[in-house]
C-alpha cells in the first residue's frame, strides 16, 4: 500500500460518517473529523482526532468552506469525504482553493445528478422507468393545483438542500394520503423549495443499487433491499439486507449515470413491486449514502475505495456478498415505537399495513443472529454510547432528535 494518508470526514454526526472512519481508519490511514460536535464519527477509536470549527454546512454555508480549508492546512489533509449533501454542495466547488483534494464527483456532475427534475427527465432514455409526476415552479401554483391521484401523492422538492436567508436548510420528502390533504402540505414547504415534484404513490421495497464509476467504468457496485425505515412510510433504512444488483437493472444505472456524465459514488434508490416486477427510479444519492456501513459488512469498502479513487490509486475489485443483514439499533427502535402507537392512516401508510403493539413486538424480534450492528462495536463502544445518550435526550426534549 502507498504511504498512509490524512483523511477528513465531515459531518461526524452522522452514521455514514462513523462507516467511513472505521472504515478508512481501519486501513491504515489517519482519519480526523470536522464539525461543531464530535458526534458518533468523531468520538470512534479510528478517529484521529477532531477539528471542531463553528461553521457548519447547514447553518453557514459561506463560512464553512473556509473553515475546511483552515482544518486542511492545520492538519495537512490529503482527501476530505464530504458526508451530506450540504457538506458536498459547498465543498466540491471550491476544491481547487481548499488545497485537498475533495472524494466525490466534479461539481457540475453533482449538480445534475442531485436535481431530482432532471434525473427523471433524463432516466426514461437509459430504459429505467419513473413515476408519473407533475412539477409545481412556484409557490404560487399550490392553491389552485388538483391532485389526479386517488391514493394521494408524494411531494418532494427538486434538490435536498436550499439556501434560506443566508442558511442552508434541508428540504424533505412530504406525503399527502389524499387529494384533499395535498394543498396543506404545499403550503408547508418555503418558496426557495421550489420547483416540487408531485409524484404518485408507488408501491412496493425500496432497493438500492451502488455505484462507483470513474472514466465510464464501474469500480464497484453492490446493492440492497429495505425492510424497514424511519418513518415507516419511507425514509432512512433502519433495517436493511445486501442483494447483488440484477444485471439489467445494473445496466440501466450505468446508463443513466452515463448521460449524466457522472463519475464518483452514487445511490440509485428505486421502489420494486414484486407483483408487477415494476422498479422505478426514485432519486440519485450523489455521494455515499446512509447504509454504507451495510456495503462494506457485505464485502465492498465503498468508503475506502473513494478515497483510492479520489487519489488516482488503483481500486482492487471487490464482490458484495448477499443476504447480509445491517441494523441501526436505535433506529429500529423508533420504528417500532412509531407502528405500536400511531395508525397506518397517521403514518401514510397503506390501509392495510400491520400496526399496534404485536407489529412493533415482531419487528423488534425480527433478528438472526449473523445481523450486522450498524453503531454499535465491541472494539468501537463509544460512538453507540454517544447515540444512546442523544437518543435520549430526543426523548426528553424532541427538538434535539437523534440524526
Amino acid at each position: 500500500m502507498p504511504n498512509p494518508l490524512t483523511v477528513l470526514v465531515t459531518d461526524p454526526v452522522q452514521r455514514a460518517a462513523l462507516a467511513t472512519v472505521r472504515a478508512v481508519g481501519r486501513a491504515g490511514h489517519r482519519v480526523f473529523t470536522v464539525g461543531d460536535t464530535r458526534g458518533l464519527a468523531g468520538v470512534s477509536r479510528f478517529a484521529s482526532g477532531h477539528v471542531t470549527i463553528a461553521a457548519s454546512a447547514m447553518k453557514d454555508p459561506v463560512a464553512f468552506p473556509e473553515a475546511v480549508r483552515d482544518a486542511v492546512k492545520a492538519q495537512r489533509i490529503d482527501v476530505i469525504v464530504p458526508v451530506t449533501d450540504a457538506a458536498s454542495r459547498m465543498l466540491l466547488p471550491e476544491q481547487a482553493r481548499i488545497g485537498a483534494r475533495v472524494a466525490g464527483a466534479n461539481a457540475d456532475a453533482y449538480a445534475r445528478a442531485s436535481d431530482k427534475e432532471h434525473v427523471l427527465a433524463v432516466a426514461p432514455a437509459a430504459g429505467i422507468d419513473v413515476p408519473h409526476q407533475m412539477t409545481l415552479e412556484e409557490a404560487a401554483m399550490a392553491a389552485v393545483f388538483v391532485c389526479p391521484w386517488p391514493s394521494g401523492c408524494v411531494i418532494k422538492p427538486a434538490r435536498s438542500v436550499v439556501i434560506i436567508d443566508g442558511r442552508t436548510e434541508k428540504v424533505g420528502v412530504r406525503y399527502a394520503a389524499s387529494p384533499s390533504d395535498v394543498r396543506a402540505v404545499l403550503a408547508s414547504y418555503p418558496p426557495q423549495a421550489y420547483p416540487l415534484l408531485i409524484q404518485e404513490r408507488c408501491p412496493g421495497q425500496g432497493v438500492g443499487v451502488f455505484l462507483l464509476r470513474a472514466e465510464g467504468r464501474t469500480l464497484m457496485a453492490a446493492g440492497h433491499r429495505r425492510i424497514r425505515e424511519k418513518p415507516p412510510s419511507g425514509g432512512v433504512s433502519t433495517c436493511r439486507e445486501s442483494v447483488i444488483p440484477e444485471p439489467t437493472l445494473l445496466e440501466a444505472c450505468e446508463r443513466l449515470l452515463d448521460r449524466l456524465a457522472y463519475e464518483g459514488p452514487a445511490m440509485i434508490e428505486f421502489k420494486h413491486d414484486p407483483a408487477t416486477g415494476r422498479a422505478v427510479l426514485m432519486e440519485i444519492n450523489a455521494r455515499l449514502w446512509g447504509s454504507v456501513q451495510l456495503s462494506v459488512d457485505a464485502g465492498v469498502n465503498f468508503p475506502l475505495a473513494l478515497v483510492q479513487w479520489a487519489m488516482g490509486w488503483p481500486v482492487p475489485p471487490q464482490q458484495p456478498r448477499a443476504g447480509v443483514r445491517c441494523v441501526w439499533e436505535l433506529g429500529e427502535l423508533d420504528h417500532a415505537l412509531a407502528i405500536g402507537r400511531r395508525t397506518a392512516a397517521a403514518l401514510n401508510l397503506p390501509p392495510n399495513t400491520p400496526v399496534g403493539m404485536m407489529a412493533a413486538w415482531q419487528a423488534l424480534v425480527d433478528r438472526r443472529w449473523t445481523d450486522r450492528a450498524e453503531v454499535f462495536n465491541w472494539f468501537d463502544p463509544r460512538p453507540f454510547a454517544a447515540e444512546s445518550l442523544q437518543w435520549v435526550s430526543s426523548i426528553i426534549s424532541p427538538s434535539a432528535g437523534p440524526a
